[in-house]
């Protein structure tokens, strides 16, 4: 899971939560949570800044993504001495009308406290990481113009997952060609932080957005993704297309920095395998 890590500056905030998840606040109307069967259908759907912001549905979830989303970290960020991916779970919940991204992720900690009985500290811990940041001589991006009603997903012909006009978000493609993972990312009208959150690395390490830009941009972006340890045959052929941090400077003008960042993480304290009756 990648796109929730959260530095150490909000760190006051993630204890405010926590204090008041612990204490009440905000809940679902309803919530029903239970075992995964042989016909549950993994992902999430639903809740605020959706279609459909009174529904949320988390099907074939384990406990560590349940954690993840309630306290807006990524897996790198939850500390537990007990497995947390060991049982699959299908949440359905009803939310108040008008209910914030912020109020979400609160009654989603009291929903795991009063069903898992989970009990949790924060933390702050540095991580090995990357800055992105722009490169010298700046950035090569597209601002996006404003357009009209978004037209629905499609694909290419060689199945790339394609936005139409006007359709925001991204899509990301991995294939193999010559023994090599190529990654194709396009992106209509995000803003750079979309792409730092989603970007995959060689080492599998997070990136942070230091770029300083804050518009929204189209771009298109294809890089070998050399992942550390990945074999390949003697006779594979040279990479198509360039290294992740050279396509960045390449193609957007911009470029990763090796750094030590502080992430907050959730330490589990405790937690019951399974949840109590809904």
């Amino acid at each position: 899971m990648r796109g929730n890590h959260t530095r150490t500056g909000i760190l006051l905030a993630a204890a405010a939560a926590l204090a008041q998840a612990q204490t009440g606040g905000p809940a679902f109307e309803v919530a029903s949570v239970k075992p995964s069967g042989p016909k549950s259908v993994r992902g999430s759907s639903g809740g605020p800044g959706t279609s459909d912001p009174g529904r949320y549905t988390f099907g074939s979830a384990t406990l560590e993504g349940f954690i993840a989303i309630a306290y807006h970290v990524d897996y790198f960020q939850i500390s537990s001495k007990v497995p947390l991916d060991e049982q699959r779970f299908d949440l359905v919940a009803k939310l108040p009308e008008g209910t914030t991204r912020e109020q979400f992720r609160v009654m989603m900690q009291n929903l795991l406290a009063e069903r898992f009985h989970l009990k949790v500290h924060m933390l702050s811990k540095e991580f090995a990481a990357y800055e992105l940041v722009v490169a010298k001589g700046g950035p090569k991006l597209k601002e996006a113009a404003p357009g009209n009603a978004a037209a629905p997903r499609s694909s290419t012909d060689d199945g790339f997952p394609d936005l139409p006009p006007n359709r925001p978000g991204m899509a990301s493609h991995h294939t193999m060609r010559g023994g090599y993972e190529v990654v194709r990312m396009r992106a209509q009208r995000e803003p750079v932080s979309q792409l730092a959150d989603f970007l995959p690395t060689p080492d599998n390490r997070p990136v942070v957005d230091k770029t300083g830009l804050t518009g929204k941009y189209d771009f298109t972006l294809e890089f070998t993704l050399d992942r550390q340890g990945a074999s390949r045959d003697e006779d594979a052929q040279l990479p198509v297309a360039p290294s992740l941090f050279t396509a960045l400077q390449q193609q957007l003008g911009l470029q990763l920095v090796d750094k030590k960042i502080p992430f907050d993480v959730v330490v589990v304290d405790s937690v019951d395998k399974l949840p109590t009756e809904n």
